[in-house]
């Protein structure tokens, strides 16, 4: 299938797609340009739906092939594409494992390499980028888009309303949270965040990453189906740009900075899931802990929470270097603290509600506090409540098991009863889930791996939605925080309790990461207003904040 185009505009030029109608319109004039290697750029597909992107493809004015897996793509020419969901193909880590970096050599050879959209959990980053790049997904619901580059070569003819694409609706569930090295071209916020179309540049040819379905069957939206028809369009145009060396260069986005922190905040400390570091990696348990109490003055950190999972195996000497690294807060920053199903029974399996921690955290020293409200039972620190004033707010915080029995929920009801003008800040290790939904065992339609009732803890467990009916929307809670969960470890969900009031309910969770977290802790900064919090993920090992929309945010506390 021969076409025309114009190499420098990086149009395609055999037709464009109108928007309204999906109609093909008659080409305008054009130059005619010598055409580059074999006549007509050639794609190489690896996709579950090989059919349909072969289909767009060749509408394009691509000669497609299925991308050999028994030799290397060094030597192969044109565009290399990577469908949808391709990461899932048994074949996919196979062939990985072998030509990953051959990868990077076939872009090298002014050829192009496109991924599309995968999901996060089974490729979080591509296997293939080359050392001067780095991009990471994570889950991010994208509804609509801003160009960051509206005269990108790969946006030509595409319809942009007011700085943002014209195709809105459900764009994809992931994004580009971390990146490095690429030019954003689209994006969910104005600053790069969430990057949904990433190109960069690596010797003389290009890469480039999307999180949108941009393989999706045709015909299937009109707006969708502009868009996409577009983009492969021009596409085919860049590829022979690339090809004969006559492309604009690339302009890498800078990554978003970090918010400043205002003077006069009040700062929240959460700490997640430190259990592979009690298990492995003490020394960045310490650096957490002693970055809050160096900084606890100049920030106006007023309190630290840890949500649970404090150790791994409910050991002796995990419990030992987990009291030793909370213990740099004593007496600087009062703090409290949630047992985790890792906290509990053999070898952390939850099978009994037996923990080590109240050996290591002692009771009485803990009720010393004059922060200390009081305990579920008393000479454990299982179920405990905390008063304290801070941000010109008197606050309580109630911390309450792993799958907190009804027992414990009816007392924290009680508790909850008798401090009724105080803002209520509720933890508890499990809650909500990564999806942005509360862990809800009864609801067969979303995914609930590592709810608290699969485990065979006795006495009974709560999971989020029994949580939220029987104790949380009943109170003055403005703010939920959990850990535990997997996958992306973020979530934020907002609902009305019943006093009419906006609850706030967080999930934050890193040891999925290299060292079992990086040492990343969420900070929660409560503005001198009194309602404007910031919420931010940082590393004092790394001195490095996620800039990611998942990981830093800014919300309104409903505290009238």
């Amino acid at each position: 299938m021969a076409f025309r185009r114009s190499v420098r505009a990086g149009l395609f030029l055999g037709g464009y797609v109108s928007s309204a109608a999906c109609q093909v319109a008659p080409p305008p004039e054009v130059v005619e340009v010598l055409p580059c290697g074999n006549g007509e750029p050639r794609a190489w597909v690896m996709a579950p739906d090989y059919d349909g992107v072969r289909e767009r493809l060749e509408f394009a004015g691509f000669i497609v092939e299925p991308l050999p897996l028994d030799r290397s793509p060094w030597g192969l020419d044109g565009l290399i594409v990577f469908g949808s969901g391709a990461t899932e193909l048994p074949e996919y880590p196979g062939y990985m494992q072998s030509y990953a970096d051959d990868l990077y050599f076939f872009v090298d050879e002014a050829n192009v390499l496109l991924e599309l959209a995968q999901s996060a959990e089974a490729e979080a980053e591509p296997p293939f980028l080359p050392t001067t790049h780095t991009a990471r997904r994570a889950r991010a619901k994208l509804v609509e888009l801003e160009v960051l580059e509206p005269d990108h070569p790969l946006l030509a003819g595409v319809e942009i309303d007011g700085g943002r694409l014209a195709w809105r609706g459900e764009l994809g569930r992931e994004a580009f949270v971390e990146q490095g090295g690429f030019e954003i071209v689209l994006a969910g916020a104005g600053d790069g965040s969430n990057g949904a179309l990433l190109e960069g540049a690596y010797g003389q040819g290009r890469i480039l990453l999307s999180t949108l379905p941009l393989d999706a069957p045709m015909g299937s939206d009109l707006q969708q189906e502009a868009f996409i028809t577009n983009f492969f369009a021009n596409l085919a145009a860049h590829v022979e740009g690339v090809c004969v060396r006559e492309t604009l260069p690339i302009r890498p986005t800078p990554p978003p900075q970090s918010l400043p922190f205002t003077e006069g905040s009040t700062v929240f400390a959460v700490l997640p899931d430190t259990q592979v570091y009690s298990l492995r990696y003490p020394g960045v348990f310490d650096a957490q802990t002693a970055w809050i109490a160096r900084n606890a003055e100049a920030l106006g950190i007023a309190y630290a929470f840890h949500l649970g999972d404090i150790v791994n195996n409910n050991t002796e000497l995990e419990w030992e270097r987990a009291s030793g690294s909370m213990s740099l807060l004593d007496g600087v920053v009062p703090y409290g603290i949630v047992p985790g199903n890792h906290d509990y029974g053999p070898s952390g399996d939850a099978s009994t509600r037996g923990t080590k921690m109240n050996e290591w955290f002692d009771f009485d020293d803990a009720a010393m506090s004059p922060n200390f409200g009081g305990a579920f039972e008393k000479g454990k620190l299982d179920n405990t409540y905390h008063l304290f004033t801070a941000g010109g707010h008197e606050w309580i915080a109630m911390m309450l098991e792993w799958g907190p029995r009804d027992e414990v929920v009816d007392w924290a009801n009680t508790v909850m009863e008798q401090h009724p003008e105080r803002l209520g800040i509720f933890v508890t290790h499990a809650y909500l889930n990564n999806n942005d939904r509360r862990y809800d065992h009864k609801d067969s339609t979303s995914p609930q791996d590592f709810n608290p009732h699969e485990y065979n803890t006795p006495g009974g467990v709560n999971d989020g939605e029994e949580l939220w009916q029987k104790l949380v929307r009943r109170h003055r809670f403005v703010l939920t925080l959990n850990g535990h969960v997997l996958g992306d470890g973020t979530g934020h969900l907002e609902s009305i309790n019943d006093r009419g009031n906006v609850v706030h309910q967080m999930l934050a969770n890193y040891q999925m990461r290299e060292l079992g977290g990086e040492g990343y802790l969420r900070l929660l900064e409560l503005l001198p207003d009194g309602k404007t919090m910031h919420v931010r993920s940082y590393s004092p090992l790394f001195d490095r904040y996620l800039l990611g929309a998942d990981q830093q945010y800014t919300i309104e506390l409903d505290v009238e």
